[in-house]
């Protein structure tokens, strides 16, 4: 894919404001997790479209790794158009937290994570369950799956801890999507409660205002 563009995006002041508040919030609160915390956060993950593999660890009692964050935002680029998005900490948080609380222990196997505005609206009109104000464009989202005898598995685990959206899409090949948007869930071919990109703006523009 040598011929593929690379093109960064950064996020903007309300969501660097939303990153900090969730960071705090994430440290602080307690959960179930495997005996490395709270010294790190290690992810396994396997893209089914790659093939490509990444072991990392992203947060250690320091903070957040940047370069571990900028490996991360190429592992979930755009592999339609080579679009390279800064992902969401807050999403890793929640991947981490999600993987402790699952039962397999195989990687978590990805489908689809940062996806550029043409890619998204490409899928749209092929009529395949997209949202048009997917948070996929945010690089707050991705599709995954891991325990291939329970795909609902992640599923589960995501709504219980309610932390964001969580979609099961029961198709030929079984995935979860999970996102760090306003909580919703459903179960395709039901879709995501419409206008969560726009709550979620205004609720960054709230943030925004109280602390200025």
């Amino acid at each position: 894919m040598s011929n593929m563009k690379s093109k960064r995006h950064g996020p903007n002041r309300r969501e660097v404001l939303h990153l900090a508040a969730g960071a705090a919030t994430l440290i602080a609160m307690p959960s179930i997790v495997r005996a490395e915390t709270p010294y790190k956060k290690t992810l396994r993950l396997q893209s089914l479209n790659s093939g490509e593999k990444l072991t990392i660890t992203f947060w250690t009692d320091r903070g957040y790794d940047a370069d571990a964050l900028k490996r991360m935002s190429w592992f979930m680029r755009d592999l339609r158009t080579g679009d390279v998005h800064d992902v969401h900490p807050g999403l890793l948080d929640l991947l981490w937290e999600i993987d402790s609380h699952t039962r397999s222990k195989n990687p978590i196997y990805t489908m689809s994570g940062y996806r550029s505005p043409e890619t998204n609206d490409w899928l749209y009109k092929r009529g395949n369950g997209v949202d048009p104000g997917s948070f996929h464009m945010r690089g707050m989202a991705v599709d995954v799956t891991q325990n291939f005898t329970d795909p609902e598995e992640i599923y589960r685990v995501a709504k219980k801890l309610g932390r964001g959206g969580a979609g099961y899409y029961p198709t030929k090949t079984p995935y979860v999507h999970v996102d760090i948007g306003p909580p919703d869930f459903w179960t395709y071919p039901g879709m995501p409660r419409p206008g969560r990109d726009e709550e979620y703006d205004r609720q960054q523009a709230e943030a925004e205002t109280t602390e200025s």
